[in-house]
């Protein structure tokens, strides 16, 4: 597309204005991608949304492609954030699965535009930002691994191929949602929580106590 600006990905701690002046720029951009789309959408047109100067946006962005990606970044560690403290306070194996299932459709109602834009495939990834993609998914799925390995230890959950809990749990749900974001489902993922949530758990949840292997 003709890039001529070098993106960057600055990770460094900004200072409060800083964070602040990210932030709007952000959630200026995620204002103008859901309007008109990414590519229709201009710098100077995140730039008047966010009443901040052009000189500005460039500098802590370098592009409207470095724009993007921390958008979808910031989005994914927002939502992991979340996702972790609502484990953190749910009890036991069945209230824990249930509240993966239960954050995701609550989390997507809450922040529609936010959930589309992380479902997008509008993104061309600069190699910097695939790597901390990369971490910040290794990190994540490490702490929610930690968090269900004493469950599946007991037996209150499935002892299962590692890779299979996250398709089971998370996958139904996820194609809802995606469905539902795309137009093509009326009903709210909220108003089906209960439903996905007990599928989830029927999938992975374990067998009964003195219960062996049939045949």
């Amino acid at each position: 597309m003709g890039r001529t600006v070098t993106r960057k990905l600055d990770r460094s701690a900004p200072r409060a204005g800083t964070t602040a002046r990210r932030a709007s720029v952000l959630q200026a951009a995620l204002v103008c991608f859901t309007e008109v789309g990414f590519e229709n959408t201009t710098v100077q047109d995140i730039q008047r949304e966010a009443r901040c100067s052009v000189g500005s946006l460039y500098h802590h962005f370098g592009s409207k492609e470095g724009i993007a990606e921390e958008l979808f970044i910031d989005g994914i560690e927002r939502f992991n954030r979340g996702m972790l403290r609502k484990l953190r306070a749910s009890s036991g194996a069945e209230d824990s699965v249930k509240a993966v299932v239960r954050f995701y459709c609550d989390w997507t109602v809450r922040n529609r535009p936010l959930a589309s834009y992380l479902h997008s495939r509008d993104i061309d990834f600069s190699e910097a930002a695939r790597a901390r993609l990369k971490e910040i998914y290794r990190e994540y799925i490490t702490e929610v691994f930690e968090w269900f390995t004493p469950f599946v230890a007991r037996g209150d959950m499935r002892v299962l191929p590692r890779e299979a809990y996250v398709p089971l749990i998370s996958g139904p749900i996820q194609e809802y949602v995606r469905r539902w974001l795309s137009g093509h489902y009326e009903r709210s993922p909220g108003s089906l929580k209960g439903l996905f949530a007990d599928a989830a758990w029927n999938a992975v949840k374990g067998l009964p106590r003195g219960a062996g292997a049939q045949g």
